[in-house]
């Protein structure tokens, strides 16, 4: 089962996002997580990854 490490929010439908944050290191998180990190400069740019199956670019 997937789990959002900051919120908890967890499911097996539940789409994780890499973050490098600033003070925790490498953490997996939620959409709605990783967008209050980025408004929160608390991400390393450039260090964001989905953790999808998509090929897209």
């Amino acid at each position: 089962m997937r789990k959002c490490v900051l919120c908890s929010k967890s499911g097996e439908d539940l789409s994780l996002f890499g973050a490098n944050h600033k003070e925790l290191g490498y953490i997996m998180v939620c959409q709605e997580c990783w967008i209050k990190l980025n408004e929160e400069n608390l991400i390393i740019s450039g260090s964001g990854s989905s953790s999808g199956s998509c090929s897209c670019r």
